[in-house]
């Protein structure tokens, strides 16, 4: 049984190829040129009716017998306008020569050489006559063997189910090559948000840093506050200490003098006595509300930084003098900020400033940190500079760091991009009268 499957099969598959290598035979009979009716030499298409002609056939024609009293040339065949830049180029022809000389080389190939080997491997077999399909009818959409050619598909267009598959394949490649660019672009968002959490996070841990230092500065002021109070109650109390120890000293000096004195001897130093004792207690003892602290204690918060990043992409493609600015963003007391970032590639310096939007006038404390992954190559600089809104030369960083030192070091991410972080918030009184009218940088 199996042996007669196989002969079965191999007569089958011998049969397919006798009818691709009749068709290939007589394919230059079949396709002819509509006009000098012999092979096709480069051939074009009408895309009106489909026939083909040699390019040179048809060109000849359309320019011999366009009268001049006529605009436009016609179709030997369908009569209907034709101009030469309409014409189509039949592709699949070079193919099949192609496969016509491999023919008579004695190489041809049992199915589609160009597609992929699981799939070319398959026959497709002609459900209605169990031919080989090697035709696609571009008119009906369907494939075709050829003799379902002259018996349905009788001047329809048709292409080689070999050509019309490479092509497909091919866009079919070009599509999932435009998928995973899709899916790359994708992926690199979820990296970008990946990064951005990162960022967040980073804020979070500036902010984090920030309370700590703050609740420790007004822990300093409320052991200040309390070490100044226990300090003044304290001298009050050893003040008050010392005055009972000199009563309590004189009261038992006139204690043992009443009595080691006789009755003449006490009766003649009682004056003296009486007037000690009196001297004492006229002596006013200081009125609690006097001597008393306050038990009420201030918090001391300093002002809190307004704290972001950032990002200044594709930083390789800026130019000399190019500009960068940050989304506008505000402080808790009603001032719009941005920041500007500037690449002087001339004097290969990136310059950081701060401008002032919007707001009354004020003095400002400015903390900038270029991010790096390692903590020791984070670059500080901090300035206080008073804000008017004006333009100043002073209110930023000409020289923040050099490009060379970007590059150099790693401080570009993958993307192109570079991180600045930034804190700024209003001076205490006291800084800012310290710094004067011009500005401190650190």
């Amino acid at each position: 049984m199996a042996e007669k499957q196989f002969t079965k099969s191999a007569n089958t598959a011998k049969d397919d190829q006798d009818t691709r290598l009749q068709f290939l035979e007589h394919f230059d009979d079949i396709f002819k040129c509509t006009i000098c009716l012999i092979k096709l030499q480069d051939p074009h298409l009408c895309p009106r009716c489909s026939k083909l002609y040699c390019y040179d056939c048809i060109s000849e024609w359309l320019l011999m017998n366009c009268p001049e009293s006529e605009q436009h040339m016609k179709c030997p065949n369908c009569k209907l306008d034709l101009q030469l830049d309409k014409l189509v180029k039949v592709r699949w022809f070079d193919e099949v020569e192609k496969l016509q000389q491999r023919n008579q080389n004695g190489v041809l190939e049992p199915s589609c050489s160009s597609a992929k080997p699981s799939t070319s491997s398959k026959r497709d077999i002609c459900p209605k006559h169990q031919h080989t399909i090697n035709f696609f009818c571009c008119t009906c959409r369907l494939c075709v063997c050829d003799e379902c050619l002259p018996e349905m598909h009788l001047d329809h267009t048709f292409k080689c189910l070999d050509v019309i598959y490479t092509s497909n394949v091919q866009i079919a490649e070009e599509e999932f090559e435009k998928l995973r660019h899709y899916l790359k672009k994708i992926t690199t968002l979820v990296e970008k948000v990946d990064r951005n959490v990162e960022l967040v996070k980073k804020v979070k841990e500036e902010k984090l840093r920030e309370i700590r230092a703050i609740a420790e500065s007004a822990i300093e002021g409320l052991e200040r506050q309390v070490g100044e109070k226990l300090q003044k109650l304290q001298g009050h109390k050893f003040a008050l200490l010392a005055e009972i120890q000199d009563i309590e000293k004189s009261l038992r000096h006139m204690e043992a003098e009443v009595a080691t004195s006789s009755r003449s001897a006490f009766l003649a130093k009682k004056s003296k006595i009486f007037k000690e004792c009196n001297k004492i207690r006229m002596n006013p003892i200081k009125d609690f509300k006097q001597i008393r602290v306050p038990v009420s204690l201030k918090i001391e918060i300093p002002t809190i930084y307004e704290t972001g990043i950032f990002v200044i992409e594709n930083f390789s493609s800026f130019d000399d003098n190019k500009m960068a600015y940050s989304n506008e963003f505000s402080d808790n007391f009603g001032h719009i900020w941005r920041i500007m970032v500037w690449c002087v590639i001339s004097e290969d310096q990136l310059g950081i400033y701060l401008e002032l939007v919007d707001g009354n006038p004020c003095w400002m404390e400015c903390r900038f940190q270029l991010i790096h992954p390692e903590p020791k190559k984070i670059i500080h600089k901090k300035i206080k500079q008073f804000f008017d809104g004006g333009t100043q030369k002073d209110w930023g960083f000409r020289d923040f760091v050099t490009l060379g030192t970007i590059l150099d070091d790693n401080y570009l991410k993958e993307d192109d991009s570079l991180e600045l972080l930034y804190h700024i918030r209003p001076c205490p009184a006291a800084a800012a009268t310290a710094a004067g009218c011009s500005g401190v940088s650190e």
